[in-house]
């Protein structure tokens, strides 16, 4: 952004690219690393050019294999400038939900949220989801959701949850190891979406169905839209989530003890 008295900003990613690695020459692994990165050159990118969809796949699994959540696809020299909190349209996501995702999504319930901060002040973010385990009729945490909402759903949802709609205090058939700003009573219905399932010591949907003592958690999730025909207790089950988690392709070792 700033480098010897000159402002970068401006400047194409390309050269702010140059200007950071002429600064800072050598890497040291554990203590100064550059991000990965690939470069496509504007005469490579075509979708018939097999070579450079290959590179670019292969440049993706390796991403989810280290655990990331995706990768920026951005350009090098056209339109390529910073704008510092600001959402650039020449800038593209690539998420594994977008691509494959959980084989299904989950119906789950706001049960409580935090206060937002920066430009979210003043709204509820992130909210917390539970799934319904029929077994034991408790509400069990699976994740907190901070994506896929738009301003006008926050102010909707800072006007729903008000008054009578706040509670006092964590009801009892409330499961969970999150300690919200706020609780909620069960009365909507969210679709949410995620990379994959994970093993949590935090959310506690489907404990002891999977592993003995803790529960089961989405990777990345993000809010696909409202569900108004469903009750709170018809919502995605403990069951459910542990039978989408033992039937996703991207297995895990839940015997290991960390």
């Amino acid at each position: 952004m700033f480098a010897n008295g000159n402002q970068l900003l401006k400047l194409p990613l390309r050269q702010r690219r140059k200007y950071l690695k002429d600064l800072f020459c050598d890497e040291r692994l554990g203590y100064l690393e550059f991000a990965k990165e690939m470069t496509i050159e504007a005469d490579e990118s075509c979708l018939t050019n097999a070579v450079a969809i290959t590179k670019l796949n292969s440049f993706l699994q390796e991403a989810f294999r280290s655990s990331c959540e995706g990768i920026m696809v951005k350009p090098l020299d056209v339109d390529a400038g910073y704008s510092p909190d600001k959402r650039s349209d020449t800038w593209l996501k690539v998420k594994r939900d977008y691509l494959e995702g959980l084989n299904d999504s989950l119906d789950l319930v706001p049960i409580g949220a935090w206060h937002g901060n920066g430009r979210k002040a003043g709204w509820y973010s992130p909210f917390l989801m539970a799934c319904y385990n029929p077994e034991t009729e408790e509400f069990q945490s699976v994740c907190r959701v901070m994506s896929g909402f738009s301003d006008a759903f926050y102010i909707q949802m800072k006007e729903f949850f008000s008054g009578d709609k706040i509670l006092a205090k964590k009801p009892p058939y409330y499961h969970t190891s999150e300690v919200p700003d706020t609780w909620f009573p069960p009365e909507l219905v969210w679709e949410i979406r995620g990379a994959d399932f994970t093993i949590s010591p935090v959310h506690q949907a489907a404990v002891g169905l999977v592993h003995p003592s803790r529960g089961i958690s989405i990777r990345f999730p993000r809010f696909v839209g409202s569900v108004s025909d469903r009750n709170p207790e018809d919502c995605s089950t403990a069951a459910d989530i542990a039978e989408m988690f033992n039937s996703q392709t991207r297995k895990m070792d839940v015997t290991a003890e960390n």
